[in-house]
């Protein structure tokens, strides 16, 4: 559509579709073409309602000395606004405190149709992008396209794509060891019913470490919801209906937390004299739940971080095979459930 409406302004303004083209992608002083002319391009370009490809134009000028590189974040629908926060204050600290000479882009997508986003791929829109929380069916479509654009998966281990990630079987299982240690019997779990590797790996790694340890989970104790509002106090609900209770509780993801405190509280339901809670990743609720929410952090700024220096490798050649990289989690002990005993590891 582009080549044809540079067509149509070079007939209109009697010029060759190149004088127009070096004039629409901005090059017009520095080839020396009049203002006269110029203008004329772009008062034609304007009646035509000509819309230029920015990404292209400033893909072709890096060209120039210190040029930025253009980093495309695709971010899922179904991730929190507050995972937004931490995710981007994670990027804009490395940027400032590195000095990387980096732009980025935010591209929302769709969970699980990351496919409607082919024209980044085909026409290599970017330097390279960053994924964030691909689906299982998003990966399986990123396994059939050619691209020779660098692409991270963040937090989504790959043998195809570079990652940067946790181990998120061992993630699971320190959980269970936590609440084995603190001498629970009986377990459940709450869990978005996505279909996500990194979820199932981590719902998996719980629930092995809970039979390793001797923590009874009954299939009522399981409950796999949407992440939504109403998917998030249904999960509560189901809970509340399995009397009796499980005396801990892992939130796969901390995002569940207020509905989940809403609907135990409502009922009568003490955290943590009846049922300790932990929740995965540290968001802001998190700690301004009455009582506070002990997590299992994911380092998603430091995550961040190594993604951008991964990226910039692969951008500038340094790195050509896919590229793993893993990050440690660790708990932050609040008053929703206490810590290891002395004698036992806290990591």
């Amino acid at each position: 559509m582009a080549n044809a409406n540079i067509k149509i302004i070079a007939e209109k303004t009697k010029l060759s579709t190149g004088t127009v083209s070096i004039v629409l992608n901005g090059r017009g002083d520095k080839m020396r073409i009049s203002q006269k002319t110029q203008n004329r391009v772009w008062e034609e370009a304007k009646l035509l309602g000509y819309k230029p490809n920015i990404y292209a134009r400033r893909l072709r000028n890096q060209s120039a000395v210190n040029s930025a590189a253009i980093i495309g974040i695709l971010w899922p629908s179904v991730f929190s606004s507050e995972l937004i926060v931490n995710f981007f204050e994670g990027i804009q600290n490395s940027i400032l405190k590195d000095k990387l000479n980096v732009e980025v882009v935010f591209k929302p997508y769709q969970y699980s149709e990351i496919s409607n986003m082919e024209d980044i791929f085909e026409n290599q829109l970017f330097n390279g992008v960053i994924i964030v929380g691909a689906s299982d069916s998003d990966i399986e479509y990123l396994y059939k396209i050619k691209s020779t654009m660098p692409i991270i998966l963040f937090n989504r281990q790959n043998d195809k794509f570079s990652t940067v990630c946790i181990d998120n079987y061992t993630t699971g299982e320190k959980v269970s060891r936590l609440f084995a240690a603190r001498g629970h019997k009986k377990a459940g779990l709450i869990s978005p019913n996505l279909l996500s590797r990194n979820f199932s790996m981590r719902r998996t790694g719980f629930l092995d470490g809970c039979q390793k340890y001797g923590i009874t989970v009954l299939p009522e104790h399981i409950i796999n919801e949407s992440i939504d509002l109403e998917g998030k106090y249904r999960s509560a609900e189901k809970l509340i209906k399995s009397q009796p209770l499980p005396s801990a509780l892992f939130l796969l993801v901390s995002g569940y937390s207020i509905e989940v405190y809403s609907v135990l509280q409502k009922n009568g339901i003490r955290i943590p004299e009846d049922i300790e809670i932990i929740g995965c990743s540290d968001i802001v609720s998190s700690r301004i739940l009455k009582p506070s929410m002990t997590v299992l952090d994911l380092p998603i700024q430091k995550m961040v971080k190594k993604s951008l220096q991964l990226i910039l490798d692969m951008i500038n050649g340094y790195i050509r095979e896919p590229h793993n990289i893993f990050e440690e989690t660790h708990f932050i002990f609040r008053e929703s459930c206490g810590g290891f005993p002395d004698s036992q590891p806290a990591t």
